[in-house]
């Protein structure tokens, strides 16, 4: 399943959920006078800027007497299923790899099994970095349309902070892998007591690291 040209599939595949995303937006959610008029004074008074002269998408569900616009709906559910499908097919893997490496891990020796653990942790902490820096922050996004005017309150704000977070999850997934992997923290370890040793002692460092790698090999 992921061996050789299966294996490009795979790396081609998180293009087709954002073709559908951007084409979807694209179509569903062109800039009318309603929505352009029902965000115009929130734009002004936060950016200082006339809606009818910027490029713009937006999402709307409600016309003016409460009705549902069905093209903006249809985005939001086609934005939600995405989200709620990818997010299944993750914890779906996750737990089938759990119950698959118990049966699994009895083959191997001790230290193989504990590296094997490592990964397995390691994979689950990487699955927690997308469930808080993305499927978190964009629900109350995609939801708050519908919310908001079912309950009879205004929500406003501004969506910089969603930004920042989706920049946090890059770096949280790498740092996790290096905490977890045991492997890992030896390298990175040997690698700060190079940078922070002295001339004289770094020889000694270098030749610690190298004893490490050809071990791997």
């Amino acid at each position: 399943m992921f061996d050789g040209f299966k294996s490009l599939l795979w790396i081609i595949y998180p293009i087709i959920p954002g073709a559908i995303y951007s084409i979807s937006l694209n179509i569903l959610c062109p800039p009318d006078e309603y929505s352009d008029d029902y965000i115009r004074s929130d734009i002004f008074n936060n950016y200082a800027l006339n809606i009818s002269e910027i490029p713009r998408y937006l999402i709307v569900p409600f016309d003016r007497n409460g009705i549902l616009r069905t093209k903006n709906l249809v985005f939001l559910i086609t934005g939600v299923f995405m989200i709620g499908f990818h997010y299944f097919v993750m914890l779906y893997c996750g737990l089938k790899m759990h119950f698959n490496m118990k049966k699994e891990l009895k083959k191997f020796s001790a230290p193989q099994r504990k590296m094997q653990r490592q990964f397995f942790y390691a994979l689950v902490v990487q699955s927690i970095g997308p469930t808080f820096f993305l499927v978190l922050p964009a629900s109350p996004i995609l939801l708050c349309p519908f919310i908001a005017p079912s309950i009879g309150i205004e929500i406003s704000w501004q969506t910089g902070w969603l930004y920042t977070l989706l920049g946090l999850y890059p770096p949280f997934d790498s740092i996790g892998l290096m905490l977890i992997v045991s492997e890992y923290k030896k390298v990175i370890k040997n690698q700060i007591a190079y940078l922070m040793a002295d001339d004289s002692t770094r020889s000694t460092t270098i030749v610690s690291l190298n004893n490490l790698r050809n071990s791997k090999i």
